[in-house]
């Protein structure tokens, strides 16, 4: 907010008094009041240039000063900051004690950015008696914009002490705790302004981004609807409806919503970037690139396009041009880790170890992992040379990632730390057998020193990894032999027992490009001795209704207590060969050494690299890759006729 300026303004006027009028040679009072009153009606209309136009030949010195004072909040409002500072100078010049004049000069001056300057007018005002509510609600945002916080909150809180019905003061408070963390608090103000304002677009908008923020997609998006019933062309109102739809998987919906914002608004670099980033999951690569370069041409420093940009040439790989766009999206500074990390990625995908994980460090500016929510005053830990002693150890991001770099936490064992591992706690069990001087706990223990912090995924910077020097023991995880008898007794062993994964996360969009069609996986069904038994615990079960092939079902009672992977850890023990999308099974299965082929779109994920059909992460592990994007039906025929020769392990 700008001056409580954001929208237009119909201001009360009152005729001069005839001690008004006598006291300067005022021109026609009738003549001037008509044309105040055709400029509100400009005003309102928001037609800004044409207001200043017809203000203009009134002169100052021939008006009253509480007509001064109305011509000048009209140019302010206009947002015509130099001659409404001229109007309340010339009130000031006659009357120095005006507190409304010096409450105008102030607005105009924090207008023109001169924010040293209008706290000085505040504070005259303030001296001269200022007092009503909306002078406060004005010095709290000249004071939000220093970033005099708890200043600024005082300044909101007296104006609606004095105004308790102040649907702007309101929405300043919303977004001061929203900013703080205080969700809650700001969710009842975004509600109280919104009961007061008749038009609150702007409380319905940050009431929307609130909720995004916390996951609630639904409500946010019947919010931005409520504000679109208000206003139906709000270019970017519909672009955040969009978002919403985006993060809840509703795809179709949020293309819906990014076509009517640009239909509004054409050029739009925000819009066509999110669009592409819906054309992307859709597998519309070339339609995404293009809407990309449509938003680059509007804004060539564009940061958000570029990196998106980059992501999907990645993805079609062309890797080249991806690394230029990132590298020109690093160009404005530092401060965009986000690229830092994907940029990182692509060098890593390439086997440029030295550098990917040197940038992938960068990915705790995010926020939102135990290590970054931690903020511990603690040293990282930087690799062997610094010796070993008590180091605590983050769990962090996917349970895949979890799962292959749990494999380190031994390794440092061996060698004398003494590891503490901060481990969400669906995870422990099956991670009990990793080392017995692993101490695996919930949260970081109070009153436990330690020498050093690091999570999983920064030990192969620590240790200098190249893919060479992968560090790979197989197995590095067992399951629990109890399970494994009662599976084993369950599944049989007749048969060559394959078991299938063929989706992922389903909340982890770029799971949605990983996973398979169960239906892709007929022609494995067909072959002879082949048992085809699910592994799949939750996302993908709706497919089961429709597979036209025989596929083993083992029961609801997998991994039913909550504790990730136990179950499927013993199952595959008892199984001849785990056929995956890149999801967490196939890293539980590399982890268990047991042989296990993973099938990766043409683009696949960095650890993976390119053009091998090995993984130096698992020894067990053999990969079959895409051709052509999106082309499934090629990768199965060529794990069908693999698995005719494959032998019994």
């Amino acid at each position: 907010m700008l001056s409580g300026l954001g929208k237009p303004v119909v201001l009360k006027h009152r005729m001069p008094s005839k001690a008004m009028v006598s006291a300067a040679p005022v021109q026609n009072v009738q003549a001037v009041a008509e044309l105040i009153d055709a400029a509100q009606a400009l005003l309102a209309a928001r037609k800004m240039s044409e207001t200043v136009a017809l203000l203009r030949p009134l002169v100052p010195a021939a008006l009253s000063a509480d007509l001064c004072q109305i011509v000048g909040l009209l140019h302010l409002c206009a947002g015509a900051s130099d001659p409404a500072l001229m109007w309340f100078g010339h009130i000031l010049a006659i009357c120095p004690s005006d507190a409304g004049a010096h409450h105008g000069r102030a607005m105009a001056l924090h207008q023109l950015g001169r924010a040293e300057e209008a706290l000085a007018a505040y504070d005259a005002a303030l001296r001269h008696g200022a007092s009503e509510a909306s002078f406060f609600y004005d010095r709290g945002n000249l004071l939000r914009s220093l970033g005099r916080r708890d200043e600024a909150i005082a300044s909101y809180d007296e104006a609606l002490r004095r105004r308790p019905a102040y649907p702007e003061a309101l929405l300043a408070g919303a977004e001061i705790l929203a900013e703080s963390g205080c969700d809650d608090d700001a969710l009842r103000f975004y509600d109280e302004a919104i009961r007061l304002d008749p038009m609150p677009i702007a409380a319905l908008l940050g009431r929307g981004l609130l909720l995004q923020r916390r996951g609630r997609l639904e409500a946010a998006i019947a919010t931005f609807e409520r504000a679109l019933a208000l206003r139906p062309k709000d270019a970017d109102l519909l672009c955040n409806k969009g978002v919403a739809l985006y993060h809840l998987g509703k795809l179709t919906e949020a293309l819906c919503a990014y076509d009517a914002a640009l239909h509004v608004r054409p050029r739009f670099p925000e819009a066509l970037s999110n669009r592409g980033n819906v054309l992307m999951l859709l597998g519309r690569h070339e339609e995404a690139l293009a809407g990309y370069d449509a938003a680059l041409a509007i804004r060539p420093d564009y940061v958000e396009g570029l990196c998106n940009r980059a992501l999907a040439l990645q993805e079609v790989l062309r890797l080249d041009e991806a690394a230029a766009d990132f590298e020109k999206a690093l160009q404005p500074g530092p401060s965009f880790p986000h690229v830092r990390k994907n940029q990182a990625m692509l060098r890593l995908l390439r086997g440029d170890f030295e550098r990917g994980l040197e940038g992938y460090e960068s990915r705790w500016s995010h926020g939102g992992t135990l290590k970054s929510q931690s903020r511990l005053d603690l040293l990282e830990w930087p690799g062997p040379a610094a010796g070993f002693g008590r180091l605590l150890v983050f769990d962090e991001q996917g349970l895949g990632d979890a799962i292959q770099f749990s494999r380190y936490l031994p390794l440092v064992a061996s060698h004398g730390a003494d590891v503490t591992f901060v481990c969400r706690a669906s995870l422990q069990r099956l991670f009990r057998g990793l080392a017995a001087q692993i101490d695996s706990v919930d949260a970081v223990p109070p009153k436990r020193g330690f020498d050093h912090q690091i999570a999983l995924a920064s030990f192969p910077h620590a240790f200098a990894t190249r893919p060479a020097t992968i560090y790979a023991p197989s197995p590095y995880l067992r399951a629990e032999p109890e399970r494994i008898a009662h599976w084993a007794a369950r599944l049989g062993g007749q048969g060559l027992r394959v078991g299938l994964c063929w989706h992922g996360n389903a909340e982890n969009k770029p799971h949605l490009a990983r996973s398979i069609p169960l239906a892709a996986f007929a022609p494995l069904s067909a072959l002879d001795g082949v048992r085809l038994i699910s592994l799949q615990r939750c996302d993908g079960l709706d497919e089961l209704a429709d597979r036209p092939m025989k596929l083993e079902i083992l029961g609801e009672d997998i991994d039913a207590e909550g504790d990730a992977f136990v179950d499927t850890a013993a199952i595959m023990m008892s199984l001849d060969l785990i056929v995956s999308c890149d999801t967490s099974v196939a890293h539980l299965a590399g982890a268990l050494g047991r042989p296990v082929w993973t099938l990766l779109k043409r683009s696949p994920d960095w650890r993976w690299l390119l053009g091998r059909t090995d993984s130096p992460w698992y020894p067990t592990m053999r990969l079959f890759r895409q051709d052509v994007q999106g082309d499934w039906d090629a990768v199965i025929a060529d794990v069908a006729a693999a698995l005719k020769g494959f032998a019994k392990f």
